[in-house]
């Protein structure tokens, strides 16, 4: 009877909480295909969007910004850009000369675009840079000829727009400037500082541009398109696709914990040993639970091992095992099954019981044609010894107790008197019982049978097994006065570490590879005889 002590209740391990670097290995080890689905998916769309989105090409030139300083009367009352006292608001006064409606006009009828005025200002920035006096004007377009066309017509009709307002005013100026030059005497007309001098300068203004703003560079045509950035982009989509996969494994592994790596259970469950590693079998999906003929040589040699461990506890002694997991299609009948070939193989007188009634498939994966079952020795019709069916497996033999249907009923009248008298009967008869029980979270049907077990057996299968659901199970048994002795893990690999006779993967029996060094285990044969 599994009764353990006060001091060992729980069987999880409560130093078992990982470290966080650890923890977060782990996770990302147990989810990296979610990492490996979001990268992909976001660097493809990454790769769609560079493929599909328009190019845009940006044509830059570069306005050179000189103020007018104050000493300078010549300049003083014509409207040029004037020092003040700023150099850097004097660039940012000089950036809005180059942006403003009538500049835009006149870029349109120079060019002679189809557009309108807003539409083109939305398109061209005229931007400081840094704490130089150039001002960088800059043109989106849909091609690289146009955006340079249009950046340079900017700075150069920014230039022309001021020169013009400078133009009109030298020119309404040198009139009454002229006058006053002529009244003067001859010797006095020129000169340094003279009246004629300004006279002289303002003509040569009239002919010049503004000479407060130049030009520092013209635009050069774009040799690639700057939106989108192709390498930028593929970036951004790996970064972010790593990202977003880093997240979701965190995701899924707060919402859905399952076992992934036996070094969980280890972790959580430090008390309780993995008694046996069972990889999975094959690509094949079976339709319900397998006999030792259907299995890999690497997962006979697994239950070989746990009969091994086993029949050592055992001491000699009857004893009686009960295999449960967390839930449906986790391995637990075919690791009854499998466990009683092998302690049969091994010399032992083996009974095995189905006591999962509302799902029994033992009569059916083993071919038997059943006279009475599981249900008759529950309402007391027969003995177990008369309910015992003999199965011969590789020449060995075993006796089996199924149940002929599913039955929600019968299965409430396995209270703990009758689940004594049924294990007592099978020891009388045997030297191992395994009973093939459901999984304990799920109904509690066969719990006087865990109560009164030698050993209790979890079945726990890889990427499919809720930790919770384990947790559960812990939390079940201890208030039963039950745990469980040790851990059947399903679902490995032999890369894992799983096999040591088949190291080019799995071989089933009978197919003569290499790696088999097991004897072939043929179907179970369908002779069946009262005992």
């Amino acid at each position: 009877m599994a009764v353990p002590s006060a001091g060992n209740a729980d069987w999880r391990n409560s130093s078992g909480e990982r470290s966080g670097l650890r923890r977060y290995y782990a996770t990302l080890r147990e989810r990296w295909w979610v990492v490996a689905l979001c990268t992909v998916v976001t660097l493809a769309a990454a790769a769609i969007y560079v493929a599909v989105a328009p190019r845009t090409y940006t044509g830059e030139a570069e306005l050179l910004v000189n103020a007018a300083p104050p000493e300078n009367t010549i300049l003083f009352d014509l409207p040029v850009l004037h020092q003040s006292g700023d150099p850097t608001q004097d660039v940012l006064t000089g950036a809005n000369l180059v942006t403003t409606p009538q500049v835009a006009n006149a870029v349109i009828a120079a060019l002679h675009l189809r557009t309108t005025t807003n539409d083109l200002l939305d398109k061209v920035s005229a931007t400081p840079v840094g704490q130089s006096n150039i001002v960088a004007v800059q043109a989106q377009a849909s091609s690289a000829r146009r955006a340079q066309r249009i950046a340079n017509a900017f700075m150069n009709e920014a230039i022309a727009v001021r020169s013009a307002a400078m133009h009109a005013a030298v020119a309404l100026a040198i009139p009454s400037l002229a006058a006053q030059v002529a009244a003067l005497p001859r010797a006095q007309r020129n000169g340094p500082g003279s009246l004629g001098d300004e006279l002289s300068q303002l003509e040569t203004l009239r002919r010049s541009p503004d000479p407060t703003l130049g030009v520092a560079a013209a635009a050069q045509l774009p040799t690639a398109p700057s939106t989108p950035k192709t390498k930028l982009s593929l970036a951004a989509g790996l970064l972010g696709g790593l990202l977003i996969g880093i997240a979701a494994a965190f995701a899924f592994n707060a919402l859905d914990p399952r076992v992934q790596r036996e070094e969980q259970l280890r972790e959580l469950f430090g008390r309780v040993l993995v008694l046996a590693r069972i990889p999975r079998v094959g690509r094949k999906q079976w339709p319900g639970p397998l006999v030792p003929g259907q299995l890999s040589v690497t997962a006979i040699e697994g239950y070989r091992t746990l009969r091994t461990t086993l029949s050592t506890r055992a001491g000699g002694e009857p004893r009686a095992y009960l295999l449960t997991g967390c839930g449906p299609s986790e391995g637990k009948t075919t690791s009854a099954i499998a466990l009683s070939a092998a302690l049969a193989q091994g010399g032992g007188r083996v009974v095995l019981i189905e006591a999962d009634l509302r799902r029994p498939k033992i009569a059916s994966a083993l071919g038997l044609a059943l006279h009475f079952g599981t249900e008759q020795v529950l309402t007391g019709e027969v003995e177990l010894a008369d309910a015992l069916t003999t199965v011969s497996i590789d020449g060995a033999e075993l006796r089996v107790v199924a149940a002929h249907r599913s039955g929600a009923k019968l299965a409430d009248r396995l209270s703990v008197s009758i689940a004594r008298e049924m294990i007592e009967s099978a020891k009388e008869l045997a030297d191992f019982v395994v009973i093939d029980a459901p999984p304990l979270t799920a109904v509690i049907d066969a719990l006087p049978l865990a109560q009164l077990a030698d050993e209790v057996l979890v079945v726990v299968r890889l990427a499919q097994t809720r930790l919770a659901k384990l947790a559960d199970l812990d939390d079940l048994l201890s208030h039963q006065g039950a745990r469980p002795t040790g851990f059947v893990l399903v679902g490995g690999t032999d890369r894992d570490g799983y096999g040591y006779y088949s190291p080019a993967g799995d071989i089933r029996p009978g197919t003569g590879g290499a790696g088999q060094l097991l004897p072939d285990l043929p179907e179970p044969a369908r002779t069946h005889r009262r005992v």
